[in-house]
This record gives structure tokens, sequence and C-alpha cells, in this order.
């Protein structure tokens, strides 16, 4: 085997496009270089994290008591409350029927409870 004068070993691309911004680099100056490094220190200081962001609104907030607690979860159902759509089936929904009378029976209690004076009723509801 003969070994040729004119080989040059292969580099991959990316190693020749880091050797080459490299000597760019030195062409500029390594006071640039290190300028742009503390700028990027700079600028990834003043980006804080959601998690300290969090933690920094959490501390700043100023305490609730228990009572003020307690009167926002009050104020919260009742929003949620008023928020509550009536049950409907998909066919009502889809249709835009709406009832605004309650549906008519013939249900009546069963006799004997028909029959119990209003003492035995309000005694079985207490």
């Amino acid at each position: 085997m003969e070994e040729d004068d004119n080989y040059a070993e292969y580099v991959p691309v990316a190693k020749r496009r880091a050797i080459e911004a490299q000597k760019i680099l030195q062409r500029k100056g390594a006071s640039s270089l290190l300028e742009d490094e503390i700028e990027n220190q700079k600028h990834v200081e003043a980006k804080a994290s959601l998690l300290v962001q969090a933690s920094q609104l959490k501390k700043d907030q100023p305490e609730i008591t228990e009572t003020e607690q307690m009167i926002q979860q009050e104020k919260e159902m009742m929003e949620n409350l008023s928020d509550r759509k009536t049950l409907m089936s998909v066919r009502e929904l889809a249709k835009g029927i709406t009832y605004t009378e309650p549906l008519l029976t013939e249900w009546k209690p069963p006799l004997p409870i028909r029959r119990m004076s209003m003492k035995a009723c309000d005694a079985i509801r207490k």
C-alpha cells in the first residue's frame, strides 16, 4: 500500500464549522467574546423561572385571616351556584327545547300516609 502525500483526514462538518467560528472569534478579539458571555449571563439572570416568580408572588401577598378566607369561599360558592346550568339531554340542547311548566302527574301518596295527622307528619320530618 502506498501512502498519499495529499491525503487529508475527513473532519465532520460540525467540527469544521466550530473551528472556523473559533478562528473568526480570534480575529475579532477575545474581549468581544467575554462581553457576549457577560451579556448572556445577565440575560439568564434577568429571566426568573416560573417557580421563582410564583414563590415571589406568594411572599408579596398579604396574609389572609380565617374569617376573610371563609368570606371569600362563600362568595366563590355563590358565584358557582349561579353559573350552574340545568340538567338537559343532548336532544333538548340541540333543538333548543326549554320547559317552563312542570309536568302534570296523577301521583298521590299512599293511603296510610295521606291519612296521617299533621302532628305525625311533623314528627317524621324532625
